[in-house]
């Protein structure tokens, strides 16, 4: 209860000083983008879907690309348990605007709300917010915020593809480890299932440290959002995004489920792709309605 006034107390003092520090958003190229799926939509009955997707730049952050990380992070504001849904690059979808192809094309196609309405139309789930980010933004907010913590329970070395050199073990991941832990798919088990759902775990890792911070300083809050506007072009307010990190200090990892879709491997055409197996409508619809795994 400290902790949650605590909270509350930098909450109504940040949003008089968010402004101050919004600027810095702007500054440098924008390596990560980010804003609202539906322009119009507010979220309804405590339920918080976001988006997050990561494309394969090497520099800058284009449309034009493919995904390769295509991730939905839900949060359920009341119960403050959550679920990450991960999605294999090659998952063979309907596309939206028509046709039939990868699920990493659909950003090619349309963008990041390309992407957003082909994952709305495959689950049902009305998402909220987007975010996209590309290898330069992804090692920017991880030299801005610190390591992360992550246990690689099996060795992890590929060094002409991803660059990973990781022993077995916990580390304290910085950018460049963590760029190559969540780009590894050859050389672990499951190839891009495996590499998908690491990304997941990467992604609990990073609330995991958000948490502990805020823990120790509640006003940690601002070095995050700082370090997030430093990077990103919002199409949310200062404000919005101060409320969303609050929210996500109060929900504990252990209580967010990490879930990749049940995926079969086969062909269309030449092209080798994963099929969407029938479990995962159950996963769908289970998300929808609890926004936690």
């Amino acid at each position: 209860m400290k902790r949650l006034l605590a909270l509350c107390v930098i909450l109504a003092v940040g949003v008089s000083l968010v402004p101050a520090i919004g600027d810095s958003r702007r500054v440098g190229a924008a390596t990560i983008v980010a804003g609202r799926v539906h322009d119009a939509y507010q979220p309804l009955d405590g339920k918080l879907f976001v988006l997050v997707i990561g494309n394969d730049a090497r520099a800058g952050n284009p449309d034009n690309v493919r995904a390769d990380a295509i991730h939905i992070v839900g949060i359920n504001t009341r119960s403050l348990k959550g679920g990450i849904l991960n999605f294999p690059r090659d998952s063979y979808v309907p596309l939206a605007g028509g046709g039939t192809g990868r699920i990493n094309e659909a950003l090619v196609r349309g963008g990041p709300k390309g992407v957003a309405r082909t994952v709305e139309n495959l689950t049902g789930i009305r998402l909220d917010y987007w975010v996209m980010t590309g290898f330069v933004g992804f090692r920017g907010l991880i030299e801005d915020i610190g390591r992360v913590e992550m246990r690689i329970p099996q060795p992890i070395f590929d060094p002409r593809g991803s660059g990973a050199k990781l022993k077995k073990g916990k580390y304290g991941l910085g950018p460049l480890n963590a760029l190559a832990f969540v780009r590894t798919r050859k050389t672990i088990a499951g190839g891009d299932i495996g590499r998908t759902t690491n990304q997941g775990r990467f992604l609990l890792g990073m609330l995991t440290e958000f948490r502990r911070e805020t823990a120790r300083s509640p006003s940690a809050v601002f070095k995050w959002m700082a370090a997030t506007q430093k990077h990103t072009r919002l199409n949310v307010s200062s404000a919005e995004l101060f409320q969303l990190g609050v929210l996500a200090s109060r929900v504990r990892p252990k209580d967010v489920g990490n879930v990749t879709v049940p995926v079969s491997l086969g062909s269309a055409g030449a092209a080798s792709v994963v099929f969407i197996q029938g479990g995962a409508r159950s996963i769908y619809a289970r998300f929808r309605r609890t926004a936690s795994l």
